[in-house]
Protein backbone atom coordinates (compact mmCIF):
# COMPACT_ATOMS: atom_id res chain seq x y z
CA UNK A 1 0.00 0.00 0.00
CA UNK A 2 1.39 3.69 -0.44
CA UNK A 3 1.81 5.60 2.10
CA UNK A 4 -0.13 8.80 2.11
CA UNK A 5 -3.90 9.55 1.36
CA UNK A 6 -5.87 7.60 -1.09
CA UNK A 7 -9.22 6.78 -2.34
CA UNK A 8 -10.41 3.30 -1.97
CA UNK A 9 -13.50 1.66 -1.78
CA UNK A 10 -13.73 1.99 1.74
CA UNK A 11 -13.49 5.66 1.90
CA UNK A 12 -10.29 7.81 2.01
CA UNK A 13 -7.77 5.86 3.80
CA UNK A 14 -4.43 7.44 5.17
CA UNK A 15 -0.95 5.10 6.06
CA UNK A 16 2.46 7.17 7.36
CA UNK A 17 5.71 5.64 8.32
CA UNK A 18 7.03 6.11 11.10
CA UNK A 19 9.26 9.32 10.63
CA UNK A 20 6.26 10.86 9.32
CA UNK A 21 3.51 9.74 11.80
CA UNK A 22 5.52 10.64 14.47
CA UNK A 23 6.57 14.19 12.78
CA UNK A 24 2.76 14.77 12.06
CA UNK A 25 1.41 13.88 16.04
CA UNK A 26 4.43 16.70 17.09
CA UNK A 27 3.61 19.18 15.02
CA UNK A 28 -0.76 18.52 15.24
CA UNK A 29 -0.08 19.22 19.76
CA UNK A 30 2.06 22.56 19.05
CA UNK A 31 -0.60 23.75 16.85
CA UNK A 32 -3.41 22.44 19.22
CA UNK A 33 -1.28 24.48 22.52
CA UNK A 34 -0.79 27.80 19.98
CA UNK A 35 -4.98 27.85 19.55
CA UNK A 36 -5.62 28.19 22.76
CA UNK A 37 -8.23 31.70 22.97
CA UNK A 38 -7.25 34.88 25.10
CA UNK A 39 -8.23 34.80 28.22
CA UNK A 40 -11.53 35.94 29.46
CA UNK A 41 -11.11 38.01 32.72
CA UNK A 42 -14.88 38.76 33.99
CA UNK A 43 -16.39 35.70 35.09
CA UNK A 44 -19.72 36.01 33.27
CA UNK A 45 -18.01 36.77 29.43
CA UNK A 46 -16.32 33.29 30.41
CA UNK A 47 -20.16 31.78 31.42
CA UNK A 48 -21.96 32.94 28.43
CA UNK A 49 -19.00 33.05 25.74
CA UNK A 50 -19.09 36.42 24.33
CA UNK A 51 -16.64 38.57 25.10
CA UNK A 52 -18.04 42.58 26.16
CA UNK A 53 -14.53 44.11 25.12
CA UNK A 54 -12.80 42.72 21.58
CA UNK A 55 -9.45 40.48 22.07
CA UNK A 56 -6.61 42.64 20.66
CA UNK A 57 -5.52 41.50 17.38
CA UNK A 58 -3.05 38.44 17.82
CA UNK A 59 0.20 39.48 18.49
CA UNK A 60 2.08 36.26 16.72
CA UNK A 61 2.03 36.51 12.98
CA UNK A 62 1.35 33.01 12.85
CA UNK A 63 -2.10 33.17 14.53
CA UNK A 64 -2.91 36.50 12.67
CA UNK A 65 -2.55 34.95 9.35
CA UNK A 66 -5.13 31.87 11.32
CA UNK A 67 -6.90 34.44 11.96
CA UNK A 68 -7.27 37.32 9.44
CA UNK A 69 -8.53 40.47 9.64
CA UNK A 70 -11.95 40.90 7.91
CA UNK A 71 -12.25 44.34 7.83
CA UNK A 72 -8.27 45.90 7.72
CA UNK A 73 -9.61 49.36 6.72
CA UNK A 74 -12.45 49.83 9.50
CA UNK A 75 -10.77 49.20 13.17
CA UNK A 76 -14.08 49.52 14.90
CA UNK A 77 -15.54 46.47 12.46
CA UNK A 78 -12.34 44.22 13.06
CA UNK A 79 -12.72 44.52 17.02
CA UNK A 80 -16.49 43.98 17.03
CA UNK A 81 -16.01 40.89 14.59
CA UNK A 82 -13.16 39.83 17.00
CA UNK A 83 -15.68 40.13 19.93
CA UNK A 84 -17.92 37.96 18.19
CA UNK A 85 -15.47 35.37 16.68
CA UNK A 86 -12.32 34.54 18.01
CA UNK A 87 -12.91 32.70 20.68
CA UNK A 88 -15.18 30.78 18.32
CA UNK A 89 -12.83 30.42 15.32
CA UNK A 90 -10.16 29.29 18.02
CA UNK A 91 -12.24 26.16 19.39
CA UNK A 92 -13.22 25.28 16.20
CA UNK A 93 -9.37 25.00 14.97
CA UNK A 94 -8.35 23.45 18.01
CA UNK A 95 -11.71 21.04 17.87
CA UNK A 96 -10.33 19.81 14.98
CA UNK A 97 -6.94 19.69 15.35
CA UNK A 98 -7.18 17.45 18.74
CA UNK A 99 -9.59 15.12 16.64
CA UNK A 100 -7.22 14.31 14.27
CA UNK A 101 -4.34 13.82 17.23
CA UNK A 102 -6.27 11.14 18.24
CA UNK A 103 -6.63 9.67 15.18
CA UNK A 104 -2.99 10.07 13.79
CA UNK A 105 -2.36 6.61 12.57
CA UNK A 106 0.56 4.88 14.02
CA UNK A 107 3.38 3.24 11.78
CA UNK A 108 1.81 0.48 9.64
CA UNK A 109 -2.06 1.34 10.19
CA UNK A 110 -4.69 2.81 8.19
CA UNK A 111 -6.99 5.52 9.05
CA UNK A 112 -10.20 5.75 6.80
CA UNK A 113 -11.56 8.90 6.89
CA UNK A 114 -15.48 9.98 6.97
CA UNK A 115 -16.17 13.24 5.61
CA UNK A 116 -16.27 14.87 9.07
CA UNK A 117 -12.83 14.07 10.00
CA UNK A 118 -11.38 14.43 6.02
CA UNK A 119 -12.56 17.92 7.17
CA UNK A 120 -11.15 18.43 10.27
CA UNK A 121 -7.79 16.73 8.81
CA UNK A 122 -8.22 19.68 5.91
CA UNK A 123 -8.62 22.07 8.33
CA UNK A 124 -5.27 21.33 10.14
CA UNK A 125 -3.02 20.28 7.47
CA UNK A 126 -3.59 23.76 6.16
CA UNK A 127 -3.45 25.50 9.47
CA UNK A 128 0.25 23.55 9.85
CA UNK A 129 0.89 25.21 6.32
CA UNK A 130 0.12 28.73 7.11
CA UNK A 131 1.59 28.43 10.74
CA UNK A 132 5.29 27.35 8.92
CA UNK A 133 5.17 28.95 5.63
CA UNK A 134 4.42 32.61 8.22
CA UNK A 135 7.40 31.43 9.99
CA UNK A 136 9.72 30.78 7.27
CA UNK A 137 8.46 34.44 5.29
CA UNK A 138 6.22 32.46 2.65
CA UNK A 139 4.39 34.97 1.17
CA UNK A 140 3.76 34.29 -2.66
CA UNK A 141 5.43 31.35 -5.16
CA UNK A 142 8.90 33.00 -5.59
CA UNK A 143 9.35 33.31 -2.46
CA UNK A 144 8.57 29.52 -1.68
CA UNK A 145 11.06 29.08 -4.80
CA UNK A 146 13.92 30.96 -3.30
CA UNK A 147 13.44 28.92 0.22
CA UNK A 148 13.38 25.54 -2.09
CA UNK A 149 17.09 26.73 -3.23
CA UNK A 150 18.79 27.20 -0.15
CA UNK A 151 21.88 25.79 0.68
CA UNK A 152 22.18 22.43 2.40
CA UNK A 153 23.58 23.83 5.79
CA UNK A 154 21.08 26.91 6.42
CA UNK A 155 19.09 26.46 9.35
CA UNK A 156 15.84 27.01 7.64
CA UNK A 157 16.22 23.70 5.50
CA UNK A 158 14.65 21.08 7.43
CA UNK A 159 11.08 23.84 7.86
CA UNK A 160 11.50 24.22 4.46
CA UNK A 161 11.38 19.76 4.12
CA UNK A 162 8.17 20.22 6.21
CA UNK A 163 6.27 22.68 4.61
CA UNK A 164 7.06 20.43 1.63
CA UNK A 165 5.64 17.58 3.61
CA UNK A 166 2.40 19.17 4.66
CA UNK A 167 2.00 20.98 1.34
CA UNK A 168 2.69 17.33 -0.44
CA UNK A 169 -0.14 15.90 2.18
CA UNK A 170 -2.67 18.32 1.78
CA UNK A 171 -3.21 18.14 -1.68
CA UNK A 172 -2.92 14.41 -1.61
CA UNK A 173 -5.89 14.95 0.57
CA UNK A 174 -7.71 17.05 -1.43
CA UNK A 175 -7.42 15.04 -4.80
CA UNK A 176 -8.81 12.10 -2.99
CA UNK A 177 -11.67 13.90 -2.07
CA UNK A 178 -12.07 14.83 -5.67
Amino acid sequence: MVDGFRRTPAGVELRLPRLESTLLTQLVSQIEEMLEPPPVDDPLEALVGLRDTAPPPPEDPAIARLLPDPYPDDPLASGDFRRRRTDDALAQKRDAARRVLATVPAPGEVLVLDEEAAQDWLTTLNDLRLVIGTRLGITDDDSTDELEQLPADDPRRPFVAVYGFLTGLLDELVRSLM
